[in-house]
């Protein structure tokens, strides 16, 4: 196993709260004890200057503060990556005031990230919630179960995905109390916390969020539409497809096209329909045909 690997595994197991001694990890690793104590000297302990990583001298063992991860952007690996290139910098080799600068550099990145990420791209503002955010970004990586309060409900959870769906943040999250897959809206989620306990859940069903439109998707029941959208607004949805599976099933001579989508519920599109109308006009299957009908008879009588 190289530095990084091990470094990463140590920095998760510490911040599983374990306390670790150097005859085990020499053990685990098998490795020598003179290695594991350069990583936790060397590069580990000195990773951050705020002692989140010790030596417990009553218990002999390296200890972290608990869930130190969720407080970071930075996975495990990253931090394992990080501590080396610190360690590096303090070669005598190295330019003058390399390290220093270095730990500097770490923690205002660090800082830009927290309140810089997912910013550009989102009309909702995460800046009520961003530090939710984080804590939930790290639960999906290590895969750990959080226990947290939405709805007027306390709840156990695994977190499997951050969506952005229409300008608004969700969670995507496995309820085991009741066996459903449920969309939580990020910011109404409160009083998070993240435990030790791990999950385990299907990686293409949660990759299949990949294609949700809008917070309806309902993962295990696909329905494959077909749409014309006119030459006037086609070139909108060449250049950013109504969701990974859309594909150009026809293109006409006036740029007018056909196009072929998966979706799991039928308010997936129809917003996108009525938005576009009378640019977009469905296909098939009937029964989409028949509900953007009715909106639009209740839409025309309301307003006489």
């Amino acid at each position: 196993m190289n530095r990084i690997d091990r470094l990463s595994n140590i920095i998760t197991q510490l911040s599983k709260g374990d306390g670790l001694s150097t005859p085990s990890l020499v053990t685990k690793f098998k490795t020598t004890k003179k290695i594991i104590q350069t990583d936790l000297k060397e590069y580990l302990i000195p990773l951050f200057s705020n002692g989140k990583i010790y030596y417990d001298y009553s218990s002999k063992t390296y200890k972290a503060k608990n869930n130190f991860l969720t407080k970071t952007l930075f996975s495990a690996e990253e931090l394992a990556i990080i501590s080396i290139l610190k360690a590096k910098s303090k070669d005598k080799y190295s330019d003058k005031d390399l390290f220093k600068k270095t730990e500097i550099l770490f923690h205002k990145f660090e800082e830009e990230l927290s309140n810089r990420i997912y910013q550009k791209s989102a009309v909702e503002k995460i800046d009520t919630f961003k530090d939710e955010i984080i804590q939930i970004k790290n639960a999906i990586e290590s895969k750990n179960i959080i226990k947290c309060f939405y709805s007027d409900k306390q709840r156990e959870i695994y977190p499997l995905k951050i969506l952005n769906l229409e300008g608004y943040w969700y969670l995507i999250i496995y309820e085991p109390k009741d066996n459903k897959i449920k969309t939580f809206h990020l910011n109404t989620i409160e009083n998070i916390e993240v435990t030790n306990l791990e999950f385990t859940y299907s990686e293409d069903k949660i990759k299949s969020f990949d294609n949700a439109i809008t917070a309806y998707y309902k993962p295990d029941n696909e329905l494959t539409i077909q749409l014309f959208i006119d030459s006037t607004v086609a070139r909108y949805f060449i250049r950013k497809p109504i969701s990974s599976s859309q594909r150009i099933i026809k293109k006409y001579d006036d740029n007018s096209i056909e196009v072929e989508l998966m979706i799991t519920d039928l308010m997936e599109i129809i917003p996108t329909i009525q938005r576009y109308m009378p640019y977009i006009k469905v296909i098939e299957p009937n029964e989409l045909k028949v509900k953007v009908r009715e909106n639009i008879e209740v839409y025309l009588k309301d307003n006489e």
